[in-house]
């Protein structure tokens, strides 16, 4: 007979306690389920800490009797979830069902958190969470680098690389790049097309966020860029420098190509992914006068800039500017083919074409015919080693449902990370913890240093710690 735990870190928001407590005991009843409830509510004295609230509340339910446990959001209610026992972990947060259609939950392949089954002895292998990231985010990516450097059974995913044997152009984040003439046409309606992989070096401390841009228009930059929010982004600006962006989902980085349309009927930008269209900018009045920048950029921002020149790291293999709005279909054919984008019906409205096959006294070669030449400054041409896939390891999942209550967004917000804690968190997972994977030694379970002001236990089930950290 087995016994769950579920573990709840909470502070301040007492309402939604309230409404969780109740649901999930009547919930658990009712699937016959033996089971805990152990809410660890922390003081304010400092910033919360939620990966080590569920390492103490992890110790509370194996004293309780619990073999297996689910660490649990307050804000997600189970409206069709299977918490029986599993003996390897599952990643039960899948599905919502929101209250509000501005309510969003991010997806995403590697997401592990919000409500998290594993057994006791799986949890106790890998030392529990860490107990240094404070604030908000990347406890959970934590977790699950714990797991796959212990070994814990995990699920396989594969990401198909497009074209992966072409030539590229190698660009290393310092200072390569490409110059053209910029010969777009901000008064008609156009397509840029470009094909890429993005290979992005260390963050840097010195900035709140990353950028790396594959292509840019300088100035208030017209820009498609791979960021440190592991987002394909793309951004222009209008003639008051409002931006107008478009994100992707958090994707792992892979060779990927990225279209981007302007409709010049209404100063409107959409952005594709792979042939599939994921956003679009409002329209707006007039855009920032981009017309009059002498050049366009391949692998930065600005080269000019000594201050977030936002150099592009990784490989591109061909750019293209088409001076006609391309219909979805055309996008789908020029982002799928593997022949020359010339040879598509689409290539009449080519004026500016690259591609890396076609590299000509250091200069990649107008393949349009409109001799509008790129200047390679600092590249070299390479043919990359890509497997078909990248592959990588993810949280096994069982298909669930929540309800989420009303609550505020507390990471990714428009194009930033929403309280600054976070980023010291993503600097500590991507510059330290990635690269030294002894940081995961010697914290977590086997290092948890907490005090208790005290216990309640209630019907039900139900015991409240209350922590100072």
């Amino acid at each position: 007979m087995h016994k769950l735990g579920i573990i709840v870190p909470y502070r301040n928001r007492f309402e939604q306690l309230a409404t969780f407590k109740e649901k999930i005991v009547e919930y658990l009843k009712n699937q016959k389920i033996d089971f805990e409830i152990i809410i660890v509510e922390q003081d304010d004295s400092k910033l919360f800490n939620r990966g080590m609230l569920l390492n103490i509340g992890f110790k509370h339910a194996k004293e309780l009797g619990c073999d297996y446990v689910v660490f649990h959001d307050v804000d997600m209610l189970p409206i069709d979830v299977d918490y029986s026992y599993s003996d390897i972990p599952l990643h039960l947060a899948t599905d919502f069902i929101t209250l509000s259609s501005k309510q969003k939950r991010t997806l995403f392949d590697e997401y592990f958190g919000g409500v998290t089954l594993f057994p006791v002895d799986v949890f106790e292998q890998i030392d529990g969470y860490s107990n240094k990231y404070w604030g908000w985010g990347y406890e959970d990516d934590d977790l699950l680098l714990r797991c796959k450097e212990k070994f814990v059974k995990l699920d396989e995913l594969q990401i198909e690389h497009l074209n992966p044997t072409k030539k590229a152009l190698k660009f290393n984040g310092i200072n390569s790049y490409v110059k053209s003439a910029n010969i777009i046409d901000f008064t008609s309606s156009f397509t840029i097309f470009i094909s890429f992989y993005p290979n992005p070096p260390e963050l840097n401390h010195l900035k709140d966020s990353d950028e790396y841009t594959v292509f840019s228009v300088p100035g208030y930059d017209l820009a498609i860029s791979y960021t440190s929010f592991r987002r394909y982004n793309f951004c222009a600006f209008d003639n008051r420098n409002n931006a107008l962006y478009v994100n992707s989902n958090i994707k792992t980085n892979y060779k990927t190509n990225m279209v981007i349309t302007f409709d010049a009927a209404d100063n409107r930008f959409k952005v594709y992914q792979d042939g599939e269209y994921i956003g679009e900018t409002k329209p707006c009045t007039r855009l920032y006068p981009y017309r009059n920048k002498p050049n366009f950029f391949i692998g930065v921002g600005s080269p000019d800039r000594e201050i977030i020149p936002n150099y592009f790291k990784g490989l591109v293999d061909s750019f293209a500017y088409y001076d006609t709005l391309l219909s979805d279909s055309q996008i789908e054919d020029i982002s799928k083919t593997t022949k020359s984008l010339k040879k598509l019906k689409s290539g009449i409205f080519l004026k500016t074409y690259y591609d890396a096959d076609y590299v000509e006294n250091y200069n990649l070669k107008d393949l349009s015919g409109n001799s509008n030449n790129g200047e390679i400054i600092g590249c070299s041409v390479v043919t990359p080693e890509l497997e078909e896939y990248t592959k990588i390891k993810i949280p096994y999942r069982k298909k669930s449902v929540f309800q989420l209550l009303p609550h505020e967004e507390n990471g990714f917000v428009g194009d930033k990370w929403k309280d600054q804690c976070t980023r010291w968190n993503q600097l500590r997972f991507q510059n330290e913890v990635r690269n030294h994977i002894s940081l995961l030694n010697n914290d977590g379970l086997s290092t948890l240093e907490y005090y208790t002001y005290g216990i309640n236990k209630y019907d039900n089930n139900i015991t409240q710690i209350n922590v100072a950290i």
